[in-house]
């Protein structure tokens, strides 16, 4: 996930007037080498050093009177120096120390420079008007030497990009001819630039920005389109001896919500990008924040004044020109979630613990005695009291201990770590101690301590990955208990560890059941196990005649729902313990082209007792008319056909094959046709609905007495 955070401002603009006459406006904002410093170009006259978390300038510097600058001052890594570029070709060479730019290093190039880029461990780069690209030290050696010029007549330089791949600079920049573009790559093992040919829009609009990022010889070049449109092609590093160049293939990568005549885009990360552009229905310009894996909208910010369209990204801080100020708005990204935005996460209301860090760095930066929980500084202040003072184990005595111990100690061995001395790594003792037991009970096939790993998995310290041997254990001892508490306190589980769980839950039999602990409450209202309410095999008779959903090819199936008595409804096909097992699995997070593959290992009985549930939970919300089912669980009506049309999508081809599923597969493709009419019919009345709302506002042109005829079919 990604998110904005708080925003500030670094500093003031000139007004639009001012900025009118010094050309350019704000040019650039670059980093400064030290961490949390920038460099700000402003006004075409002025470089000043920020200190971005004090808000306050550590330097400023100008040209002089009648001079403007042309490239964005950048720091110079090699080196420790700053250098910009003044009136096209006078290149500055400066440290900060220095006060006056007139009196700094000056050398006079005999070509016009369009930008200066700067890499870590790299000597700074300097790109051309014309194409060509040169180190700095080798300009500054010898500054009049011939740049020789590469692109056509009439071709500029519109954007540019340096990028360190293989420990060797790579600089991409894009031309434009006339309506075509051109994008040109750099290495220096190339003997020549290599040139690539854009293709134009099919819907004829512009691109208004560029943004790029490299990544095993490869550039990933993305545009932002006038349309709305984001755009991506792949570039790769390597030589070919056409002339022209050849076409690059471009894809769609998503849309935004309005076209726009300006706009700026940025990467953030490897999976989100932002984009600034003005949003027409408010006339407001909105920063949008993507996740490109999935086509989402992470976050987004509207600025109460215009913006200039511009964008730069430094240690996870934007900066934004806007009105007469330069904000900084902080931002967070997290590794992109497949289950968070592909698949169906879990609710935000269930009572699985919340996410801890491998290591809480809040406890190790200090205070730690703050954050222990209150029944833990009990039982510290309890052992100094009882014993006076005495050190207290640690998770390798402990470790040590398990794997020697007998299973009835196992509960004392396991409480203990709570005392542990390595307070700090409180999750880390967890995950050890875990492990140590599930390696022993590997070893010993007679070990199972079911009591001791259940409070470890309540703790809220664990996950799938910390420990991956731990649902195996449980699945092979068949602990539906232990899994069901993994389901509910891990959310990375993978899909086929899921789809097993489902299948030792779907296939464990009842006597197993009966004797794990499992808490039936939150299901027993919709779940009916007495015989009274079940209904019974034969079919209902009214008045001398048999339902016709039987019979007949009818679509009425939720009128007759409504005829039929409650007591004789369809029995729930699982009994009440396997029905919550079975509610874990359905509210767990999962993917569905993960998740898809793996459920075609049921078995076919397994599959038509799922389906059947899931048919039984469906008509459950169906009669209640709500869109989810009472318990803590809050299993919605959307995970419910979500579930059924994996089910169905795996298993087709079994389930039509499968004589004893045929009634079950009627039954439901009735209520497909129920639904498909109600929502007929809903489109009929949205239709009528909205003629009406349009005749009411054409209405106020009648006279005061009138006489309306409305037609509806």
């Amino acid at each position: 996930m990604a998110a904005l955070c708080e925003e500030f401002t670094l500093c003031g603009l000139l007004s639009g007037a001012e900025r009118r006459r010094q050309r350019d406006g704000l040019q650039g904002v670059e980093e400064a080498g030290k961490r949390d410093t920038v460099l700000v170009t402003e006004g075409g006259r002025t470089v000043t050093l920020y200190k971005v978390s004090d808000q306050k300038p550590l330097g400023s510097w100008a040209v002089k009177q009648g001079q403007h600058i042309t490239c964005p001052a950048v720091y110079n890594h090699s080196s420790g120096e700053y250098v910009v570029v003044h009136d096209e070709k006078v290149l500055r060479v400066w440290r900060d120390n220095d006060l006056s730019l007139d009196k700094v290093f000056k050398a006079t190039l005999c070509a016009d420079a369009y930008r200066l880029h700067s890499l870590p461990d790299t000597e700074l780069l300097v790109l051309f008007r014309g194409g060509a690209i040169r180190f700095l030290d080798i300009l500054l050696a010898e500054p009049q030497q011939d740049i020789e010029t590469i692109l056509t007549e009439d071709e500029k330089i519109t954007w540019s990009q340096a990028f360190t791949d293989d420990e060797q600079p790579v600089v991409i920049y894009v031309t434009e001819k006339d309506a075509d573009r051109f994008v040109y790559t750099w290495r220096p093992v190339f003997s020549a630039c290599q040139r690539w040919r854009l293709p134009l829009a099919a819907d004829g609009s512009t691109i208004l920005d560029f943004a790029a990022t490299i990544k095993n010889r490869m550039i990933s070049l993305m545009m932002l389109y006038s349309s709305g449109h984001v755009r991506r092609s792949e570039v790769p590093l390597t030589s070919h001896d056409q002339e022209e160049g050849p076409q690059l293939l471009v894809s769609p990568l998503l849309q935004l919500p309005d076209p726009a005549d300006t706009g700026a885009l940025i990467i953030l990360h490897n999976s989100y990008i932002a984009t600034l552009t003005p949003c027409a229905a408010r006339q407001k310009d909105r920063l949008c924040v993507w996740n490109t894996s999935f086509q989402t909208l992470q976050d987004n910010k509207e600025f109460s004044q215009k913006t200039w369209t511009q964008l730069w990204c430094h240690d996870g801080k934007l900066y934004i020109p806007h009105a007469q100020s330069l904000l900084v708005l902080r931002y967070t990204c997290q590794p992109s979630s497949l289950a968070s935005s592909l698949g169906k996460g879990q609710k935000t209301h269930r009572s699985a613990p919340q996410i801890v860090p491998i290591v809480n760095w809040e406890v190790l930066t200090g205070k730690t005695e703050q954050s222990k929980p209150p029944a833990l500084k009990r039982s510290l202040r309890g052992k100094k009291s009882e014993s006076g003072i005495r050190e207290t184990p640690s998770s390798s005595e402990i470790l040590s201990d398990i794997q020697t111990a007998p299973e009835s100690q196992m509960p004392s061995l396991v409480q203990r770590v709570w005392m542990t001395t390595d307070l700090p790594h409180f999750q880390v003792a967890i995950s050890s101690v875990t492990q140590g037991l599930v390696s022993r009970c590997q070893k010993d096939a007679t070990f199972y301590p079911q009591s001791s790993l259940i409070k470890l998995i309540e703790s809220g310290m664990l996950s799938y990955s910390l420990c991956p041997g731990l649902v195996t254990l449980c699945l092979e001892k068949q602990d539906v208990q232990a899994l069901q508490m993994c389901l509910e306190h891990f959310v990375d589980v993978p899909e086929d560890v899921l789809c097993s769980c489902l299948k030792m839950f779907l296939g464990v039999s009842e006597e197993i059941l009966n004797e794990a602990t499992i808490s039936t409450k939150s299901a027993a209202s919709y779940i009916q196990e007495s015989a009274e309410e079940a209904m019974d095999t034969a079919p209902l008779i009214q008045n001398g005649f048999s339902s016709p959903v039987g019979e007949e090819d009818s679509c009425d199936v939720q009128m007759l729902d409504k005829v039929i008595p409650k007591s004789v409804k369809q029995a729930p096909p699982v009994t009440l313990r396997r029905a919550v097992l079975l509610n874990t699995v359905l509210t767990s997070r999962y993917s569905a082209n993960f998740l898809l593959p793996h459920l075609k290992d049921l078995s076919s009985e397994q599959v038509v007792l799922f389906l059947g549930y899931l048919h039984y939970l469906y008509q459950k919300c169906n009669d209640n008319i709500t869109l989810g089912l009472p318990g803590e669980e809050q299993l919605s009506i959307t995970q419910v056909l979500d579930w059924m049309n994996l089910i169905l999508d795996a298993n087709f081809t079994v389930l039509v094959l499968l004589p004893k599923a045929k009634p079950l597969l009627r039954t439901l493709q009735k209520f497909v046709k129920s639904q498909m009419k109600f929502f007929s019919e809903l489109n009929k009345i949205e239709g009528t609905l909205s003629e009406l709302q349009k005749l009411r506002q054409t209405s106020q042109r009648g006279g005061r007495y009138s006489i309306e005829v409305l037609e509806l079919y």
